[in-house]
């Protein structure tokens, strides 16, 4: 039970450190960006991305146990991308917020 607790606790921080964000329906099914041309490789990764509406970054999460994340862009084209240096590469992505 208080591994359960314990998980719930962890569960609960990890959402309010990323800052979930909610979004109407129209919203969460089309964010307002889109990527294109995604290259990666164990320890980066790159893509262009053009934002339409709200706010977008890209991130990045390392197996050394460090995220990186990008500058808040936005409407107009870009190049997101992050790197973990010579740590592998776990999570990577975009982040949008309206």
């Amino acid at each position: 039970m208080r591994d359960k607790i314990a998980a719930s606790v962890g569960a609960i921080a990890l959402t309010a450190f990323c800052g979930v964000m909610t979004a109407s329906p129209a919203q969460a099914a089309n964010p307002g960006y889109h990527c294109t041309n995604w290259k990666s490789t164990s320890h980066g990764w790159s893509a262009d991305c053009r934002v339409t509406r709200g706010m977008a970054r890209a991130m990045v999460g390392c197996y050394d146990g460090t995220s990186h994340y990008g500058a808040w862009k936005g409407r107009g084209n870009w190049k997101f991308g992050m790197s973990c240096g010579r740590s592998k590469m776990g999570e990577s992505g975009v982040e949008w917020k309206p």
